[in-house]
């Protein structure tokens, strides 16, 4: 008789927590911190593997990123990156670090766990998200220039920049939609909505101010933004891009991510050590976590 290996949990959320060097694990299914996972120094942002084996987080002071193994929630790799990387994101085989000292993504071969290629971006890169897998087309990377403006667009199966384009002032996150079609980046003034293949702004939506973190829900219905200048979530309706709720929450409220099951967003709140858990079905709060301190990422397994 064989048993079977039980598959990566799906409830479960992690959190960086910039300034005790930690990585808080939230079951999702109690809101409880079950795990405090030790880091490097600084850990920035964090993402989950598609196949949901491994959380990768980067660690801006000490210019490392780090694979967490999540059946255990141990470390069990340190990979040295570029210069003050900020943001994490993953394809079926790679992962993706921007380092935003030195205008570069680094370049993580999930099987051999370590740098196999550089990408040289726009200036002060800080956002890095890859389409969602779908039948028939090649992944691609987008990835928000800060200070040059700009999104330089990547291909994820070669690693190479195909495009560079126009992105407002102060582009930050990135989201795509689960059809792929529309692309969603956080600027220092509002929300751009991006047509995936036409490459082009569409659509500009006024939120609350400095919006940072922006999360689709998987049912392709929402998206939730972070702004961190007013302590708020904006809901926007996917269908028509208009704002339908604007909800507070904690201090600095910036990444956001959202359950499996769309039922609900997570916030990490960056001035007050929480996570503010809202409830989608009436986008009310009905939970804050406590977790380290300056919970600055945020990342729920992905579909």
């Amino acid at each position: 008789m064989t048993t079977r290996k039980p598959s990566p949990s799906f409830h479960f959320a992690y959190v960086t927590n910039f300034n005790d060097d930690t990585v808080s694990v939230i079951d999702t299914r109690t809101r409880e911190v079950k795990a405090t996972i030790k880091t490097g120094r600084g850990p920035f942002e964090i993402a989950v593997t598609p196949d949901g084996k491994y959380a990768y987080v980067v660690n801006k002071r000490d210019n490392t990123a780090q694979v967490i193994k999540r059946s255990t929630n141990t470390i069990i790799r340190t990979i040295q990156v570029g210069k003050s990387p900020s943001d994490v994101g993953t394809s079926r085989k790679f992962v993706y670090v921007t380092n935003s000292a030195d205008r570069t993504v680094s370049v993580i071969c999930m099987k051999k766990q370590k740098v196999v290629h550089t990408i040289k971006v726009g200036i002060n890169p800080v956002g890095v998200t890859t389409t969602p897998k779908k039948s028939g087309k090649r992944t691609l990377g987008f990835v928000s220039n800060n200070t040059s403006n700009t999104i330089s667009i990547f291909d994820a199966k070669h690693n190479k920049v195909i495009d560079t384009i126009p992105a407002g002032v102060g582009p930050d996150q990135i989201a795509f939609t689960m059809d792929r079609k529309f692309t969603y980046v956080t600027t220092d003034t509002n929300v751009l909505v991006i047509g995936t293949h036409s490459r082009r702004i569409i659509k500009k939506i006024r939120v609350g101010l400095i919006p940072i973190g922006v999360a689709i829900t998987p049912n392709n219905k929402f998206a939730y933004v972070g702004n961190e200048g007013d302590n708020t979530v904006s809901v926007i309706k996917i269908a028509n891009n208009k704002v339908i709720a604007t909800i507070p929450v904690g201090i600095k409220p910036g990444i956001v991510a959202i359950t499996p099951d769309s039922k609900f967003a997570y916030v990490a709140n960056f001035g007050e050590n929480t996570v503010s858990v809202i409830r989608i079905k009436d986008n009310k709060v009905i939970d804050t976590i406590t977790v380290g301190n300056a919970a600055s990422g945020l990342a729920i397994i992905p579909l």
